[in-house]
């Protein structure tokens, strides 16, 4: 099921926004035709699907997609679509209301027969025991992602796929990992937030809401990739908010190009996703190198500050986090009160021992509740990045 949003089952991709459109090589002879109307939310596709919007809709828009000219097929498309949108008699402007609210409607119905399936997934688990999962085969997972997706809640299934992963790689604490996944799923059940139920708002969207103008430095980031599309992720601190925003760009083809100069810190308009810390990124004047940036004076403060975070979204994985004055004592960073956080020992953390000399120094990085992965470092008020 994951293969539809693979690039190379895809061909002649490309938007001209708000359109998008591809041909997707599916079990028959002749490709698939793909369009879809971000500001519309309207969709068309030659599948025999009579889900609407059909899977490969759905997956068009998971695809990091080139500017193009739209060919000829797609323009006949938006053309009938502007044709009928130019009828604006009282009759016609009722059928397209009639047509949105009923693809709504079908939409929350899909939805909540996705939530209907997962209660009773989470209670199989529960019957069986976490202890079952490693002897479960792939099929079984894979049945079950599938449906999700079937159901328009992609975020559980990617929800499920990383428990998945998590039992096949096995280590010490994947029995932990999976309970702390499975209650999360749990809780969703309740909550329904759309975001993780992977209810996505088209960037345009979200551009057209007030935005925020702040000095935002470029501190962390992620890099991720998995098996569709290539994704970094940047965290962002803001030197007038005092607040940390997540910016995110996706990439089917090659590495994916952060939204804001990494490591600078860049004077820009961000406009906040609904119920999250995510930002699209508006107006971009100058980016320079960054002034200093205070860090918390130990890791009892800087973990404190992640109580608002925690409760705006309790299915959270990764927290920025900062400390001033730190050294490395063992496998930990250690701030000045003698409490340490565990540190991954990567390529960050050498590059940061090697810039200090084994100096105090302030510390960033990503927490994921084990461990810190290291991201950036100030010594003397200078940050340099190291991942």
């Amino acid at each position: 099921m994951r293969t539809r949003a693979v690039p190379m089952r895809w061909q002649g991709l490309g938007k001209a926004l708000p359109v998008l459109w591809g041909l997707y090589a599916g079990s028959g002879s002749t490709p698939y035709r793909v369009c879809v109307d971000l500001a519309a939310g309207s969709a068309k596709c030659t599948c025999p699907s009579r889900k609407f919007p059909c899977k490969h809709a759905i997956s068009l828009q998971e695809l990091d997609l080139p500017d193009s000219s739209p060919p000829e097929w797609v323009e006949e498309w938006t053309s009938r679509r502007a044709a009928r949108e130019l009828d604006s008699s009282p009759e016609a402007v009722a059928r397209r209301l009639r047509a949105r609210e009923k693809t709504a409607a079908n939409r929350a119905l899909a939805m909540s027969s996705g939530i209907d399936g997962l209660r009773d997934w989470l209670l199989d688990v529960a019957s069986a025991g976490i202890a079952s999962l490693p002897g479960r085969p792939a099929s079984w997972w894979q049945a079950f992602t599938a449906r999700m997706i079937d159901a328009q809640v992609p975020g559980i299934a990617a929800a499920v796929t990383e428990i998945q992963e998590i039992v096949f790689r096995s280590g010490p604490r994947w029995t932990s990992d999976v309970a702390d996944r499975l209650g999360g799923l749990h809780l969703l059940c309740f909550v329904q937030p759309r975001t993780r139920l992977g209810v996505t708002i088209p960037e345009e969207t979200v551009r057209a809401t007030p935005g925020v103008t702040d000095s935002w430095v470029a501190l962390l980031r992620m890099e991720t990739d998995d098996g569709r599309v290539r994704t970094v992720r940047q965290w962002c601190w803001g030197r007038t908010s005092e607040r940390w925003v997540v910016a995110i760009r996706h990439s089917a083809v090659g590495a994916p190009v952060p939204l804001l100069p990494h490591g600078l810190e860049s004077t820009a308009l961000v406009h906040s996703y609904p119920a999250s810390d995510r930002v699209a990124v508006g107006e971009l004047t100058e980016s320079v190198a960054p002034a200093h940036v205070p860090a918390p004076v130990s890791w009892r403060t800087s973990l404190a500050s992640l109580e608002p975070m925690l409760l705006a979204d309790p299915w959270q994985r990764l927290f920025p986090l900062g400390c001033a004055a730190v050294r490395l004592h063992g496998s930990s960073l250690v701030d000045g009160s003698g409490h340490g956080l565990p540190v991954r020992d990567d390529t960050g953390l050498d590059m940061a021992l090697a810039l200090t000399g084994g100096v105090p120094f302030d510390a960033w990085g990503l927490w994921d509740g084990h461990a810190l992965r290291l991201g950036a470092v100030s010594i003397d008020g200078v940050l340099e990045v190291v991942a």
